[in-house]
């Protein structure tokens, strides 16, 4: 038996809310009665009740078509049209406002989410709460993990609340969390986020905790407590703005009071903002701890090993032909034996590109230097030996591009500097009265001329090749006046170290060129290799007297630089630098690398500099099987016969898994001398798919460049 029950409204106060109340509720049973009351229908064997896109299954069912409230029991099945799914014992329900309250409950929500509860609450849509229930998005009887919760409050697309959950593997409880917030989209939403775990012999165990704010559209803000184990609790705060899409800043703060007593603390901010006249505006700031945060606790290499912060803030603006950069700049030393003091307090630099003085064939560039320098003259931290001075430099050049054919180029540049200075420095570091310093330059291009070859394949598909050599001849210039004012000189930087200069350089530069044809049927050029070599030759060395024998050294190393990528899976570079006074090699460094496949990548590099530290570094790639890959890179002190860093990861993530994770080992040697340590640590993270992921957070751990780079 089948009854179509509506309800008549009346045309002209029609709404929508209206409009869905007359959409008629079907019922179709074995047995069908109404009831005393007009509108209330029970039902049973076989009921099937449908509403727009909503499907509900029971053995008997009561229901009031006018309101659309109702009870159901027995087998009961509810089915919407986004997947969505349920099967409960007793379910009472609401056709029309899309609620419920489903006993025994087991389904999915969206076909996504599986679930199963003593109680299910439907809100609405995309509204559920669940009390002593289980959540997962795994397919199976016994799921690849689920979360079993007092309560559980789930909002689609936004949201998951969690009260005393605990976390399962396999149906084992591995990590019980008392509250929790879990974000279900991309967008920003404030709330807990999800612990990070990790392990390691200097700090022990770590567990990282924070909270998300999105304060509104434009900033947002993360405040952490990390728990050290052997150091203590480190609070952190990140902030970050976006108010225009002209201004967008970031604000980093972390303070640790270790359990040795020693304090810890970093500050770290960006500022960029592009005003409506042009000029931009970059800052940074970075202050940390006499005892360096960075060398302690960083994961970053070259944070780790740096040698000062760098503060600074800097104004620009850039026409066709000028540009303008205002510089404020402070930088501090992060060794704690020393103090590098050095501050430019403002330098400020107006340049002109070459261009061209009307029809002459001249060209005109420029560029000048207004600074103001402060420099601790003593390294020593417990002495201040403040320097002030302020330096102005204006340097004009001249040039002219001359072809006395059409295979040689001559370019010619002169230039005229002036610089003065507020005070200088003798040799014992006495202050002197300001001076001036003049000074010349000339430089001249010699290019040309240019040979080059097609060879051709004998076969078609390896298309054909141009072999292109390209000599070039460089003499720089600076004539020896105004030595006496040189020597006042407290150097800061290139212009301050200008000094007499008389050098002829010369470089071969050979580079293969491979014709090939794109998918599209598109023919292009590839260079597939360049190979230089080049010298220079110092007459003031040739012509000053030596002052014992084999001490003027006129010529300098021998250069050669080699960068090729012969077939796209294939990298082979190396530079080197020969010694040919000494007879010696001075430096070699090269690089491999081979991608046999889009799933295996290797790399090899070795860069050895004479009196120096010899190292190599590797890195492997490997995506071994489907949702499986494993990384492991390397650098290794060929000196003292140590690996310097070890790193391995595994990764699984599988797209059709409902998890994924990642296994970490990191050892490696950190500090030189008496601050030298060992450390090792061991991150899991775990991503569950559809949720987020709980993780050792973010480690830069990248020793090489990726093969792409090159």
């Amino acid at each position: 038996m089948t009854l179509l029950s509506s309800i008549a409204h009346s045309e002209t106060n029609a709404d929508p809310k209206s409009d869905q109340n007359s959409i008629p509720i079907q019922i179709s049973a074995d047995h069908v009665t109404q009831s005393g009351e007009k509108d209330t229908i029970r039902a049973w064997g076989n009921v099937v009740i449908v509403y727009q896109e909503k499907t509900l299954k029971a053995n008997k069912v009561s229901i009031n078509t006018e309101t659309g409230k109702g009870e159901a029991a027995g087998n009961v099945s509810i089915v919407s049209s986004d997947g969505t799914k349920f099967k409960s014992k007793r379910t009472r329900f609401n056709m029309k406002s899309e609620t419920a309250v489903i006993s025994q409950a087991k389904g999915s929500i969206a076909d996504t989410y599986f679930v199963h509860a003593a109680q299910v609450k439907r809100l609405s849509e995309d509204h559920y709460v669940l009390n002593d229930g289980a959540f997962t998005t795994c397919r199976g009887k016994i799921p690849d993990w689920s979360i079993e919760t007092k309560l559980m409050d789930i909002k689609r697309h936004d949201r998951i609340w969690i009260e005393g959950a605990k976390l399962k593997i396999r149906d084992v409880p591995i990590l019980y969390l008392p509250a929790g917030y879990i974000p279900m989209d991309q967008t920003r939403k404030s709330g807990m986020l999800i612990p990070s775990v990790g392990s390691s012999n200097t700090d022990g165990f770590t567990l990282s905790n924070s909270y998300f704010w999105a304060i509104n559209p434009w900033s947002d803000a993360t405040v952490s407590i990390d728990y050290l184990d052997k150091r203590g609790v480190r609070p952190g705060l990140e902030y970050r703005y976006t108010p225009t899409k002209d201004i967008n800043g970031k604000f980093t703060g972390l303070y640790l009071d270790d359990k040795s007593g020693t304090q810890f603390w970093k500050v770290d901010m960006l500022h960029n903002q592009n005003f409506n006249n042009g000029f931009n505006l970059a800052g940074k700031l970075d202050l940390e701890s006499d005892n360096s945060f960075n060398k302690t606790f960083q994961d970053d290499t070259s944070q780790r090993t740096r040698r000062q912060t760098d503060s600074y803030a800097s104004l620009t603006k850039t026409w066709t032909d000028n540009s303008l950069d205002a510089l404020m700049r402070y930088r501090h030393s992060s060794q704690l034996d020393r103090d590098d003091t050095l501050g430019q307090l403002p330098q400020i630099t107006f340049k002109t590109q070459r261009i061209r003085l009307g029809e002459t064939g001249v060209f005109f560039n420029q560029e000048s230097n207004i600074s103001s320098f402060l420099v601790d003259l003593n390294t020593s931290p417990l002495i201040d030996t403040n320097f002030n001075v302020q330096r102005v430099d204006f340097h004009p050049q001249l040039s002219v591009a001359l072809n006395p054919t059409s295979w040689l180029t001559f370019t010619p540049t002169l230039g005229l500097r002036e610089t003065w200075y507020s005070k200088g420095l003798d040799s014992s570091n006495k202050e002197l009265s300001g001076f001036s310093r003049e000074s010349i330059d000339f430089r001249a291009i010699l290019q040309g001329p240019k040979f080059n070859k097609i060879f051709r394949a004998s076969e078609g598909k390896y298309g054909a090749f141009k072999h292109v050599i390209e000599p070039r001849f460089t003499f720089d210039y600076v004539p020896n006046i105004d030595q006496k004012d040189r020597d006042k000189i407290r150097e800061f930087d290139q212009i301050d170290q200008i000094n007499p200069t008389s050098v002829l350089s010369y470089s071969l530069t050979q580079r293969l060129l491979k014709k090939e044809t794109t998918e599209d049927g598109i023919e292009q050029s590839r260079q597939i290799l360049r190979f230089i070599v080049s010298q220079s030759y110092d007459f003031r060395e040739a012509e000053k007297a030596p002052s014992s024998p084999n001490s003027k050294r006129p010529f300098s190393n021998f250069r050669i630089d080699l960068d090729s990528r012969l077939a796209e899976p294939l990298i082979i570079n190396f530079d080197s630098e020969y010694d040919v006074h000494r007879n010696r090699l001075s430096s070699f460094n090269f690089e491999f690398g081979i991608k046999p496949s889009s799933s295996l990548m290797m790399l090899l590099e070795r860069r050895y500099t004479r009196d120096e530290n010899t190292f190599w570094g590797t890195s492997i790639d490997w995506a071994f099987k489907e949702g499986w890959r494993a990384k492991y890179s390397a650098r290794y002190d060929e000196q003292s016969s140590t690996f310097r860093e070890n790193d391995f990861s595994l990764l699984y993530d599988a797209k059709c898994s409902c998890w994924g994770f990642t296994l970490d080992f990191v050892q490696r040697t950190l500090g030189t001398g008496p601050t030298l340590r060992d450390e090792t640590k061991f991150l899991l993270g775990i991503q569950l798919k559809g949720l987020g992921s709980i993780s050792s957070g973010k480690i830069n751990r990248r020793t090489l460049r990726e093969f792409d780079d090159y």
